[in-house]
């Protein structure tokens, strides 16, 4: 997130998921983190937008995808395909495309990651403020998930 006059970046590595590969090379994912397991490494501002978030009323956010991706022939590859994203945050459910960049280090283990922006507005979320400034609309998501053995 960013403020003007700091950014900082809220992680969690308590991320579950999954992923089918179809026959038809259709591709499902779908993968889900704590609200309460984010951490920015500052106490009271994650207690702050827990609060802001409602982390009691909306535990999880949830990220549901499908795409076209075909494995490839030979490996290491790496490809990029949009995907279609379902994205649950707050108890508000968007649509979005998904750009995902992944690498294929052999046919059943993949790395996958991608980076979009969600708006707080658009998921009814008030943005948080400090020293009556408000943070930026713009909430910038980076997912880096590895599949596989």
């Amino acid at each position: 997130m960013v403020h003007k006059l700091h950014k900082f970046a809220g992680v969690s590595r308590q991320v579950e998921g999954m992923a089918r590969f179809l026959p038809d090379g259709k591709v499902q994912v779908m993968v889900r983190a704590p609200v309460e397991s984010f951490d920015s490494q500052n106490a009271s501002r994650d207690a702050h937008m827990k609060e802001v978030v409602e982390a009691a009323r909306h535990p999880m956010v949830v990220l549901k995808a499908v795409g076209d991706v075909k494995v490839p022939a030979s490996f290491p590859t790496t490809m990029e395909q949009a995907f279609t994203a379902e994205i649950l945050f707050h108890g508000v459910k968007k649509t979005m495309p998904v750009p995902v960049k992944f690498t294929f280090d052999s046919a059943t283990k993949v790395a996958a990651s991608a980076q979009f922006v969600l708006s707080l507005t658009e998921f009814k979320l008030e943005r948080p403020s400090l020293m009556f400034v408000k943070v930026d609309d713009a909430l910038q998501v980076d997912v880096s998930l590895q599949f596989g053995n």
